[in-house]
């Protein structure tokens, strides 16, 4: 089962808002119990046995979450099952072969320049910026992604490259399978 973005970001905030509840319950319990004085030695050898604890549940849990969000990226991995798609600039335009894909299709992107350099910039349909990188003359540079939802993925220059830099767009499509 994968999570959406929106889902993933629903549970790390419930996951925070417990861990929240769960210290400050931990507060108030130290709190109450601390009516008289207690030796030194004995709070010393309790807080660092707690903070030993503390801090390996703290590594495990970052572990846990750096892991799981990882993935949810779109960047494809593995060399095979790939469509490449030769992308070439040129002042103010993108051009791209084939000129669209299906959904779900594992996509390199080989980026090159006709004449300067140009940023290559994907954003999906609701206008994320899924990646980027340059065009240059002379150059092949690759983006690896997987594309899972179909429609029109803009394209637009990140680097000004005249005075028509910001009309240089192109679309990229990925219809239905």
């Amino acid at each position: 089962m994968r999570l959406s973005y929106g889902e993933l970001q629903i549970a790390v905030a419930i996951v925070f808002l417990v861990l929240a509840l769960v210290i400050a319950g931990v507060f108030a319990v130290v709190a109450r119990r601390t009516v008289s004085d207690v030796p030194l030695e004995r709070v010393q050898r309790t807080g660092y046995w707690l903070r030993r604890r503390w801090l390996a549940f703290l590594g495990a849990l970052l572990v846990v979450v750096v892991g799981s969000s990882l993935l949810a990226l779109p960047y494809a991995s593995g060399e095979r099952g790939r469509t490449t798609v030769v992308v070439r600039s040129g002042q103010f335009f993108w051009s791209f072969e084939p000129p669209q894909v299906a959904a779900g299709t594992r996509v390199r992107f080989d980026v090159t320049s006709l004449d300067v350099n140009h940023g290559f910039g994907i954003y999906d349909p609701r206008g994320r910026l899924l990646g980027s990188v340059q065009a240059m003359p002379g150059y092949h540079n690759k983006l690896d992604l997987t594309l899972r939802e179909s429609g029109e993925y803009r394209v637009l220059c990140f680097e000004f490259c005249g005075l028509n830099h910001h009309a240089m767009q192109g679309v990229f499509r990925v219809v239905e399978r």
